[in-house]
C-alpha cells in the first residue's frame, strides 16, 4: 500500500467491513501526514453527499478518506482533482466493497488509481510469519518444504476454520463469536448494500449466502437456488455478483487449455472467510470432526480461500482457477502463472493419500502436458510425502509454517 503510494495519484484499498482497513490506512496515513476524514461520521458525510467538488476541494494536499463506499459521488470527485494535480499519493481511499466496480460508482478512474486487496487474516499473519517462500520456490522447479511433524487429522484444524480470520473474531472467545457473525450481517445488509446498489429484496441475501455455504466450493446452479428462495434467477445472479462485490463470496473461474473456452465453464463459489462459512453452516469444530461431507466442504474451502489471500503476495502472484473434466474427474484448485504454466492443488481433510485421489490430477497433467509443474495434495498428513512425478502430498499447515 505504502509502495503504491509513492506513484499511483489514488489508492484504494478495499475488503470486507472489520478486516482491519481502517485501522491500517489511519496508521499509514497518519505517518505520510495526511488529513484524515471518515464518511461514518454523519455530519462529515452529509457534506460529502451535499457537495462532492467542494469536500474534495476543501481537502487539498493528500488526505485518507476512509468508507468511500457511503458516498459514490466523490469518486468524480477525486477524478477531476487528480487530473487537475497528478502528483502521486494524493488520496488513500478505503472501502467494505469493491467500490470501484459497484453499480452506483459513474466512473472506474482507470489509469489513475491502483487497487489494494485487504482481507482477513490468514493463518500465516496470525502465527507471526510472512508469506511461505516455497509458493514462488515451486514454480522455479524446487520441492516444497520437508515437513515432519505436522499436526495430523482430522481435528487437527477445525478450531482455526470456525475461527476464520477477522481480526474481533480472532480476539473473543468461541462462545462470543457466534453473536459477532449475527451482528456483523445485519449491519453489512443494513448499511453497505444501500450505499453501494438498490436492492429490493434485502431478505433474500441472508438465505442466499446460507445457500452458497452449503455449496461452497462447488459449481453452483442458479436455477435451483431461485426455486428455492422463490425468486428471479436473474435477481439471484445479480445478488450473487452483490455478495462477491461485498467480499463476502469469491468466485474462481475454470481452467481448460484453450482460453476462449473458459467463459463458458462454471465457476466455483466459495465463502471467503472460514469463520463466516461455518456459522452459516452452523457447524462447530466437533462436527466438522466428525462429519465427512461438512468435514471435506469446511477444509476445501478454508485452505482454498488461505491461497486467495496469500498467493497476490508472491512474486509469482498466480492465479486461482478450477478444473472439471468431461467425465467428472476434477482438480479442486490450479494455480496459473501469466505464462500459462500450471500447479494442480487438491484438498482433503483426512491424513490418507489413495491412488483414486489423484486421478484427477493425472488428468490434468495429460492435458497440460508441459504447462503442468506440479502437484499438491494439502491434507492433514503429519509429514510431506513424495507421490512420484513432482507431485507430493503436503502438510495444510505449510501454508502458514
Amino acid at each position: 500500500m505504502a509502495e503504491a503510494l509513492t506513484d499511483t495519484r489514488i489508492v484504494a484499498v478495499e475488503g470486507p467491513r472489520q478486516a482491519g482497513k481502517s485501522t491500517l490506512c489511519t496508521k499509514i496515513g497518519a505517518e505520510l501526514g495526511m488529513r484524515i476524514v471518515t464518511l461514518d461520521d454523519p455530519s462529515t458525510l452529509r457534506v460529502a453527499l451535499d457537495d462532492p467538488s467542494g469536500f474534495v476541494a476543501d481537502l487539498s494536499g493528500c488526505a485518507f478518506v476512509d468508507e468511500l463506499q457511503r458516498a459514490p459521488e466523490l469518486v468524480l470527485a477525486l477524478k477531476n482533482a487528480v487530473d487537475r494535480d497528478p502528483r502521486p499519493g494524493r488520496f488513500l481511499v478505503s472501502g467494505s466493497a469493491s467500490l470501484l466496480l459497484a453499480p452506483r460508482i459513474g466512473d472506474s478512474l482507470a489509469g489513475r488509481v491502483e487497487r489494494v486487496p485487504l482481507r482477513p487474516f490468514t493463518q500465516a499473519e496470525l502465527a507471526g510469519n510472512g508469506v511461505p517462500g516455497w509458493l514462488d520456490e515451486l514454480w522455479e522447479g524446487s520441492a516444497p518444504p520437508n515437513v515432519e511433524s505436522a499436526a495430523e487429522g482430522r481435528s487437527a484444524h477445525t478450531e482455526r476454520i470456525v475461527t476464520g480470520g477477522f481480526p474481533a473474531v480472532v480476539a473473543r472467545p468461541m462462545r462470543r463469536r457466534r453473536a459477532w457473525f449475527e451482528d456483523y450481517l445485519a449491519a453489512l445488509i443494513a448499511r453497505d448494500v444501500p450505499d453501494i446498489v438498490d436492492v429490493r429484496r434485502p431478505d433474500l441475501l441472508p438465505a442466499l449466502l446460507a445457500h452458497l455455504a452449503a455449496g461452497s466450493g462447488s459449481p453452483i446452479s442458479m436455477r435451483p437456488i431461485a426455486r428455492a428462495l422463490a425468486a428471479d434467477e436473474k435477481t439471484v445472479r445479480a445478488y450473487v455478483r452483490l455478495l462477491e462485490l461485498l467480499h463476502l463470496v469469491v468466485s474462481v473461474p475454470a481452467w481448460t487449455p484453450g482460453l476462449a473456452a473458459r467463459a463458458a465453464r462454471a465457476p466455483r463459489l466459495f465463502v471467503e472467510d472460514s469463520g463466516l462459512l461455518t456459522y452459516l453452516l452452523d457447524a462447530n469444530a466437533t462436527r466438522i470432526a466428525g462429519d465427512d461431507t461438512l468435514s471435506g466442504r469446511a477444509y476445501e474451502s478454508f485452505a482454498a480461500m488461505e491461497l486467495q489471500r496469500l498467493l497476490p503476495h508472491t512474486t509469482t502472484a498466480p492465479r486461482l482457477r478450477h478444473w472439471r473434466g468431461p467425465h467428472g474427474e476434477e482438480v479442486d484448485i490450479v494455480l496459473e502463472d501469466r505464462s500459462g504454466r500450471i500447479i494442480g492443488v487438491e484438498i482433503k481433510s483426512g491424513a490418507t493419500v489413495r491412488r483414486s485421489d489423484l486421478r484427477g490430477m493425472s488428468k490434468l497433467r495429460e492435458l497440460a502436458g508441459e504447462r503442468f509443474l506440479a502437484g499438491l495434495m494439502l491434507c492433514t498428513t503429519r509429514q510431506t510425502l513424495p507421490l512420484g512425478s513432482r507431485t507430493w502430498a503436503l502438510p495444510l499447515e505449510t501454508l502458514w509454517l
